[in-house]
Formats: C-alpha cells, structure tokens, sequence
C-alpha cells in the first residue's frame, strides 16, 4: 500500500514537473487587446464574446441579442484552430508517457504527416495526442477559452461573463446580477465557481441534452466519479451539477479561473471545452433552472470544418 501510494505521488510530481519543463500551454494563448470601452454590468467585472476573425455576422447577431439591454461584450478573436500551425497543434495536446492509460482512441497531428488527423490506439511515448477525432476547430475553442480565463485572471477580475457567439437571449440579462448575488447568499460566496446562464445546452430542435457521466484523459483519474451524474436543487432558481455540456455562456469567478488553468496547466489539452471544465476534483458547477442566456439552436458552427470557406467562395 505504502509503495502504491508512492508511486501515485511520483507521478503526479512528474507530471506537473513536465508541464513546467515544456514552458506551458500558455505559449498559445491569446491575447486580449484593446479592452477600453463598457464591457460591464453591475456584479460582472467584465464581459467576453469569443468570434473568430471570418465571423463577423455571427458576432452581429449576438450582439444585437444584448445590445437591447444595453450590454456589450468585448469581442475576443478567437484562435482559428483550421490555422494552428503544425508545430502548435503537435504541441498543445497530452504529450504521451508510459504510465498513462492505453486503452483510450487519441487523435495526433503529426508533422510527418502534414498535420493532418492520425486516429489510433495512444501508444506512442513522447506522442502528442487529443481525444479520439478532436478536430482543429475544437482545439482553438479551448485555446480561446484558457486565453480568456488567464487574461481575466491576469487583469485581476472577480467575476466575469464569458460567451461563445451563438447565444439567445430569452429572459433580461440584468436578472444575472441579481442571481449571481442570490447564489452567494444561499451557498456561500466561496462555495461555486461557475453559474452557467440555463439549465442545459440543447439539441438543434430546442430540448435540453443532460450529461450523466464523464470524458476519460490519459493522465487524470477523478477521486470520484459519481460527483458526475450528481444534480442537487438548491432552489427554484439554482441547481449544483455534476457536469454538463455547453459553454456558450458561463459566469466564472475568480476561483474558477484558477482552478481551471491550474488544472489544464498540469494535466494538459486532451478534450473539448465543455469535456474538461467539469474535471477538476473540487469544482463547483452551478446552472440555473430556466433560461436567461441560452444557446441558439441549430447555429452555424466551425468546429467541425471550417465552413466559413464556403461562404467566402
């Protein structure tokens, strides 16, 4: 037992020891220019709306979702993950060792294969792996997401609103301000990380999509994973979850931010988004009961391709 525990204590030393040496994921992150303007709301340090370069409309019809209510995002160039380079896209995943799990389908960009998708078993030691058919897309919406979180953090924000560019408006966003205020009442302002602004994120005809379990990574292995499937009510307004997929609109605090980085930071980019931010062992998720900022339905979306191209010809 004793040599066990030992051995699980190296090697989360050498994984974080590993993180360190490489420099960090942080050699890809974005930064945030330019930042003047009214980006707030009472309660909210500041407020983002991630919108790649080639989609300006997209970013119109969010804003002009918001803009009613007097609320304007800053808009934060997304990184393009159809333009990573080889070397990045090589670089930001889990790089494999061989004490990591083998039973898990990966997906490598290699450079010997002109960075395009390789699918396989992980097996390859010093191989840089993402889970199974990640695409480039999905890795610039982690990439600008962490970008976020560290310039927030870096900026010394308490409280922020972070949106992806497909969102619905169905109630007045100014109700955040006072939930956010009826949350830290009720459990405690140190007690939750992230209020997401709707109960769950939805299928293309509209009905929620619930999540009842976890993502695996190679090198992580959750002290729990019955938190996962665990939904409590808190009241009509709020629920604590275990999980969820969506992060189109999230409210994070200042302790979200760091246990997110902190957590990516050591164990690296494997998954998408909304398949890593549930993991850390002592998040506190949080998501409303009804809509106030939902996820519009059936939007276009460049995760898969980059289908920006099309428009363009």
């Amino acid at each position: 037992m004793k040599v066990h525990m030992k051995l699980r204590l190296f090697l989360c030393l050498f994984v974080m020891l590993s993180g360190a040496l490489s420099g960090g994921i942080e050699k890809h992150f974005k930064s945030a220019p330019k930042k003047s303007g009214n980006h707030q709301m009472k309660g909210i340090d500041f407020i983002y709306m991630i919108n790649l370069d080639q989609r300006p409309e997209k970013f119109a019809l969010s804003q002009a979702e918001l803009a009613p209510y007097g609320i304007y995002p800053y808009r934060f160039s997304a990184v393009n993950g159809w333009e990573l380079s080889k070397g990045t896209l090589n670089s930001a995943g889990v790089t494999y060792k061989p004490w990591m799990l083998n039973d898990l389908l990966g997906t490598a960009y290699l450079p010997e294969n002109d960075g395009k998708a390789t699918h396989e078993m992980m097996s390859v030691v010093g191989r840089n792996y993402y889970s199974h058919h990640m695409s480039r897309g999905a890795i610039g919406i982690v990439l600008s997401h962490l970008s976020i979180l560290q310039d927030a953090y870096n900026s010394g924000y308490n409280t922020i609103w972070v949106m992806e560019d497909d969102v619905q408006v169905v109630r007045n966003p100014h109700e955040l301000t006072s939930l956010i205020k009826e949350l830290d009442k009720v459990v405690g302002q140190k007690n939750w990380d992230i209020l997401f602004t709707d109960p769950d994120t939805k299928r293309a005809n509209g009905e929620y999509i619930p999540c009842t379990g976890h993502a695996r990574k190679p090198n992580f292995t959750p002290k729990n994973t019955e938190r996962f499937r665990a939904r409590k009510i808190i009241n009509d307004k709020f629920v604590k979850t275990g999980a969820r997929y969506g992060a189109y609109s999230m409210i994070v605090r200042r302790s979200g931010m760091k246990k997110l980085l902190n957590f990516v930071k050591t164990y690296g980019i494997f998954l998408p988004f909304d398949l890593e931010f549930y993991l850390p062992n002592d998040i506190n998720l949080y998501t409303l009961r009804y809509d106030v900022v939902s996820t519009l339905p059936a939007a276009l979306s460049d995760n898969g391709a980059p289908r920006y191209n099309e428009i363009i010809k």
